[in-house]
């Protein structure tokens, strides 16, 4: 008996463990985490002190441009472990189907380079032969935050969608091929659903600044004035080339107490949409059918 209920202990512990890792990294990297900073990346600077912000964005476009190219892999490379981290959390896959995710990750990323260097080529071209200036800004802007917005969005979708197969043990392509059959006969549900879901994380993200503006600022205003302390994060100048990591550092953490924020917000958004607009039940309901 005591060496059964030994066995039974050894087996609950590590999935308690895996359990209370997964609910500890689930406000960091789940759902759809992430999308309010680049789809509105003025919330970040709110977590920044300002005097250093433009302290170390004017030294790093006057004096170290030549840090940027290092500055932006390393932003990347962040963006993909992040990517990363959040498929491994809410896609439930096998080792072998996260390599395969892992693998199509890197190349959209490739892609997003060459089509970074097309615009980089044409940008050039436009200014040295008539004279436009000031679109290459706009369009990385853009390029950047529609590629990012959109890789969060596809991962979130993809795991609500295919978790029924998941749970089935359906593999990577199997499960595929029956969304794929399924979708035939319900053409447009697909679509519809991932619309609904798109505006959901917009209004999410609009709602995290407005209460980001109304609330947080405030407030910390009030801190500082009563208290004279000003918990934002501090950025350094760039002088040296471990300024790079340092700065990196600082926004990365100020990018998890993004999440941390918004969590409760995405919480209370799907917990709305599922009580209002069941088109997960439906989805449910619908993959199981096709499933059989």
């Amino acid at each position: 008996m005591f060496l059964f209920s030994n066995q039974v202990r050894g087996w609950l512990l590590p999935m308690n463990m895996k359990s209370i890792r997964r609910q500890v990294l689930l406000p960091l990297f789940g759902e759809y985490t992430g999308i309010q900073v680049f789809l509105a990346p003025i919330t970040l600077f709110y977590l920044i002190e300002t005097d250093s912000l433009l302290s170390a964005a004017t030294s790093l476009l006057s004096f170290r441009i030549h840090y940027f190219p290092l500055l932006a892999f390393s932003i990347i490379l962040s963006f993909v472990l992040f990517i990363m981290i959040k498929m491994r959390l809410i896609h439930q896959e096998s080792k072998t189907d996260y390599l395969d995710s892992i693998i199509d990750l890197n190349i959209s990323v490739i892609a997003l380079v060459l089509i970074a260097l097309i615009i980089y080529a044409v940008s050039n071209f436009l200014s040295y032969f008539y004279g436009i200036n000031g679109t290459i800004k706009t369009a990385m802007h853009l390029l950047f935050k529609l590629y990012t917005s959109l890789i969060i969005m596809s991962s979130f979708m993809y795991g609500v969608m295919l978790a029924p197969y998941h749970k089935r043990n359906y593999g990577r392509k199997r499960a595929f091929q029956a969304i794929k059959a399924w979708n035939r006969k319900n053409k447009l549900l697909l679509l519809r659903y991932g619309l609904v879901w798109v505006l959901i994380a917009i209004a999410a993200t609009r709602f995290y600044q407005l209460l980001i503006q109304l609330v947080y600022d405030p407030a910390i205003s009030i801190i500082n004035d009563f208290w004279h302390i000003d918990i934002r994060l501090q950025l350094y100048s760039f002088k040296h080339v471990d300024d790079i990591f340092v700065n990196l550092f600082v926004c990365l953490l100020a990018f998890v107490i993004s999440n941390l924020l918004f969590y409760p917000i995405i919480y209370v958004f799907n917990w709305l949409a599922n009580r209002f607009i069941p088109l997960d039940k439906i989805m449910r309901s619908h993959h199981a059918q096709a499933a059989q």
